[in-house]
């Protein structure tokens, strides 16, 4: 095909994909430029589905629940659905509504339709962003409910997200995953199309051996996570070529994100790109003999069995979110690691004790409050420390949470060890009271400058510090 064939081709599909989705082609202006999301990826058949029973089912994430805090607000337009479907769509509002932050509400049109054959379900974002505030990588289209919560702010006056469900499919509109056999799961349909709509959607798309990514020549940000088998990137195999053509068909395209491999527990996801390309499956997608029915990892693979239900986005597709820019699970204190320990204070009685911790989705507030004691917010992961704790011996817990919204918050029993009171550190003799036989010792030791007896302050010799330490706790008990 010629560079002429190849450019008439590109503008004959854009028509194409404008007409289908009622939208227009070109760029607009609105914080760097918006686009109609209307390549192959955004307007091929959908969800397809597979008339052949499963007979499997994924509970939703044992984490959530009805009156679980939402971290996003998320309001539907609904075209034409029955009630049962309402009630089944707002189920998969409410787990993605949990599983996502966002601090700008995102809004769907859905609408009840007659779909092509072998079509459940098909979704894309209204509108594509880029080089908005806080855009991850510039000259880069996100979808725009991403753009909208990266940049906390909205950036289009239009829906956010746009799908259709099919009115003839033989539906499953229960919300607990019993699916019968011969009917299709409609809150997993539901829960794989939002997850294109809010950016589970590349780029790349295959036609008579050449292979195209970008719309207008700009990538998602999806497109900056595939590769090759070999490790090569994707975007840096030439755009228009055969060679882009043969990896898009090559059935060995890979997620390379950290969050994406650490959520298939090493290695690489593998996408959904067989040897005969597949307008609207192939590429953004999950790999579907890779992840077939039953596996945790499932919900996004391009077919949808009869007599399955997939009701958890899965750690594969959450932490690929997270590669591309989403916060999964709004406020959270990740991780608690114990820092330095300071030794017993004789002046004070007292020790400190350093924290580092990780924390993602921290209220705009800015501090954070530990056993009460409060601290300026910083970035995390965030270093601070307790000052004039107790030396006492005792086991400490530690109440880890944001003022300014409570229920993020940590509690751990028994985190670290108080040390010793000073005065007990200069009990030498250990039975159990400061006396003249523990001053006998400590100048039988006096002078020595490592691994001694009497070092009593910590300091690592037995010198004057010392000898005062245990005349200032002399006669004092020691539990």
């Amino acid at each position: 095909m010629t560079s002429v064939m190849r450019w008439m081709h590109s503008i004959k599909t854009g028509l194409l994909c404008a007409l289908l989705t009622g939208g227009s082609v070109h760029a607009q202006r609105h914080f760097g430029s918006t686009q109609r999301p209307c390549t192959h990826q955004a307007c091929g058949k959908g969800l397809e589905a597979i008339p052949v029973d499963a007979n499997s089912h994924i509970p939703a994430p044992a984490w959530f629940t009805l009156d679980a805090p939402r971290d996003a607000s998320i309001i539907v337009n609904y075209n034409g659905f029955p009630s049962d479907a309402i009630i089944a769509f707002n189920h998969a509002v409410d787990i993605w509504s949990v599983i996502i932050s966002s601090s700008v509400t995102i809004r769907i049109d859905a609408t009840w339709e007659e779909l092509g054959s072998g079509a459940l379900a098909q979704a894309a974002p209204t509108s594509l962003q880029q080089n908005f505030p806080n855009a991850p990588l510039s000259d880069t289209y996100y979808a725009v409910a991403l753009a909208n919560a990266l940049a906390g702010e909205d950036q289009s006056e239009q829906s956010d997200v746009t799908c259709s469900f099919s009115s003839t499919a033989n539906w499953y509109f229960g919300t607990d995953g019993d699916t019968p056999a011969g009917a299709y799961d409609f809150v997993t349909a539901a829960l794989h199309e939002i997850a294109h709509g809010i950016g589970f959607i590349g780029s790349a798309y295959y036609t008579e051996g050449f292979g195209f990514i970008g719309t207008a020549n700009t990538p998602y940000p999806y497109d900056y996570f595939t590769e090759t088998a070999d490790s090569v990137a994707l975007l840096s195999l030439p755009n228009g070529s055969q060679t882009l053509g043969t990896a898009l068909t090559s059935n060995a395209i890979y997620w390379n994100g950290a969050g994406g491999i650490e959520g298939v527990g090493g290695g690489r996801p593998h996408i959904y790109a067989p040897s005969n390309y597949s307008v609207g499956s192939s590429y953004s997608h999950l790999n579907e003999s890779t992840y077939p029915a039953g596996s945790p990892n499932s919900l996004m693979t391009p077919g949808l069995n009869t007599a399955e239900s997939n009701h958890d986005p899965g750690p594969a597709l959450l932490g690929m979110f997270s590669d591309i820019g989403w916060e999964i699970g709004g406020c959270e204190i990740v991780d608690v690691v114990l820092g330095e320990q300071s030794p017993c204070n004789s002046e004070s009685d007292t020790y400190s004790q350093a924290l580092v911790l990780s924390y993602q989705g921290a209220p705009n507030e800015g501090l954070i409050s530990v056993n009460g004691e409060l601290f300026s917010l910083t970035t995390s992961p965030q270093t601070l420390v307790l000052t004039g704790l107790p030396s006492n011996g005792s086991s400490v817990d530690l109440d880890i949470l944001f003022p300014a919204e409570p229920t993020c918050n940590t509690f751990i029993p028994d985190a670290f060890t108080a040390p010793a009171a000073c005065y007990c550190l200069a009990d030498l003799s250990g039975n159990g009271w400061i006396e003249v036989q523990d001053l006998l010792l400590l100048l039988a030791d006096f002078g020595c400058l490592v691994g001694c007896l009497g070092d009593v302050t910590g300091d690592g010799a037995s010198n004057v510090e010392d000898v005062l330490a245990v005349l200032s706790a002399f006669g004092n008990d020691c539990p």
